[in-house]
């Protein structure tokens, strides 16, 4: 489970060295190395305790109220990372309700105690909640106040890391350098206690960021799965009334029993740590997939959007290398489909990338950590498609001599490249379903009408039948008259 926690983080290796490079500074800034030094001195000078004493005072600092210190200041990452916009609320109206009371709790202060800010957090949470709790608006709420609500939370933890980072240094400065007080010399383990408060203080703030990264995608991930279970009435508000009430019971705990708080805290982190190779990819299909096109549809599809996707994972070039393949086209698509294709597994969601070269087109996909399993899309009997909708591209298969409507295999990919959908038909040696589809309505149309004037040919030559049949009938009673009838005689 941590292999994908690993690829994840040295996927954001330099936004974490460089955040990490801002902790480092921000603690420099506020280490023993920056003026703690005279003070050394001049605490010296007023006077000075026993050593053994001294000692003493120092453990219990560090050991004691110092971490417990360390868990309230990060007691609220847990609960921003699985819902920014309930937990920021909630903190902002702890901090508020604690200031009018004068201050009975021991919390640290956060931007979303500002009057402004909360109220913004508040007209938020009411949007996101009510587009979240409805089926309809689910996926526009993930696709506009959910990315909000995203960089959001991660505002925050940054904001926080670094806070903390100048707060716990601080403490550790200080705390040494009322240990030089009480020993009465400037003891270089005093130094290295208020270095070693710094570095820790930067590893939590790192830390802090890699439990966001796990925790929110587990959550994301669940948002997704959610919409899985729409057929059950009200399934969607009842989901977001349990996310909301966790959060606020977590961060209540780490509130008022930091301790428990931070038990519950590494709980949750080991539960989304072992959830989350399911999740990251449930996530990237519905950023993928979702998210990203609907971002890029606001702004135009590009019609010269490269077939080779920019970022092709190590395993498919490591792949095509070795069998000599060069490939043209390298898209990531996702199985839409449970299915066994020709021995070719796939579940709905599973990650599979198209490829196309001088010998045709095949999907290629990831089989534990090494193996790799190909599935060839030429050679076979059946008939391959593409598909363009409003959420996605597909291709499909259809078994020969089966009714054009029935799917066999079915794939999607991100409609980015939609301008690109005749050409890509072309590449890839499918037909385009909806030519295919419009065809078959043209030669149903005629097949129709063709029908339609043999049925009236038949409904005439009833008609004149039963005509032709009557007037023979009545022949000869009309002749009979005739001949009674004086006047038509001829003369």
């Amino acid at each position: 489970m941590f292999d994908l926690i690993l690829k994840d983080i040295k996927a954001h290796k330099k936004f974490l060295v460089f955040y990490a490079s801002i902790c480092l500074l921000a603690a420099v800034f506020c280490s023993p190395f920056f003026g703690i030094g005279e003070l050394f001195v001049n605490a010296a000078e007023e006077g000075s305790v026993p050593v053994g004493e001294t000692i003493y005072s120092l453990t219990q600092m560090f050991m004691g109220k110092s971490i417990r210190n360390l868990a309230g200041s990060y007691a609220s990452v847990v609960g921003v990372s699985a819902e920014p916009f309930t937990a920021l609320l909630y903190l902002g109206l702890i901090e508020n309700i604690n200031r009018a009371c004068g201050s009975p709790l021991d919390i640290v202060s956060t931007p979303a105690g500002n009057p402004i800010v909360l109220l913004l957090l508040s007209l938020f949470f009411m949007a996101s909640k009510l587009m979240k709790s409805f089926e309809t608006t689910k996926v526009f709420g993930l696709c506009t106040l959910g990315e909000l609500e995203k960089y959001l939370g991660l505002v925050f933890i940054l904001v926080l890391g670094i806070m903390n980072v100048v707060g716990i240094t601080d403490y550790f400065a200080n705390t040494s350098v009322n240990a030089a007080s009480l020993a009465g010399t400037n003891n270089p383990n005093n130094i290295m206690l208020g270095v070693a408060g710094a570095l820790l203080s930067v590893f939590m703030a790192l830390v802090s960021l890699v439990v966001y990264m796990v925790v929110k995608t587990v959550f994301f991930g669940l948002d997704a799965l959610q919409s899985c279970f729409s057929f059950i009435p009200f399934s969607g508000v009842l989901f977001e009334i349990f996310k909301s009430v966790f959060v606020i019971v977590v961060i209540s705990i780490n509130v008022l029993f930091p301790w428990i708080g931070f038990a519950i805290n590494v709980i949750v982190f080991l539960i989304c740590c072992v959830l989350f190779r399911f999740f990251v990819g449930v996530e990237e299909f519905l950023r993928k997939i979702y998210i990203k096109p609907f971002i890029a549809r606001m702004r135009g599809f590009n019609d010269e959007i490269p077939l080779i996707y920019s970022k092709v994972p190590g395993f498919v070039k490591k792949y095509c290398e070795s069998n000599g393949i060069d490939y043209n086209i390298a898209i990531p698509a996702y199985s839409f489909k449970k299915k066994e294709a020709d021995g070719y597994k796939m579940k709905f969601m599973d990650k599979i990338w198209v490829l196309n070269s001088a010998e045709g087109t095949f999907f290629l996909k990831k089989k534990g950590l090494k193996n790799v399993q190909k599935y060839e899309l030429y050679g076979k009997d059946k008939t391959y498609y593409l598909r363009k909708e409003f959420r996605f591209i597909e291709i499909f298969s259809n078994p020969k001599d089966e009714k054009f409507s029935r799917k066999d295999l079915r794939v999607i990919f991100s409609v980015e490249y939609l301008k690109r959908f005749d050409e890509l038909c072309e590449k890839f040696g499918f037909e385009n379903y909806h030519v295919i589809k419009e065809n078959l309505k043209l030669s149903k149309k005629e097949e129709r009408s063709q029908k339609r004037e043999e049925r009236k040919e038949r409904i005439k030559e009833r008609v004149n039948g039963f005509s032709e049949g009557l007037a023979n009938k009545l022949r000869p009673a009309y002749l009979k008259v005739k001949n009674i009838l004086p006047f038509s005689k001829e003369e």
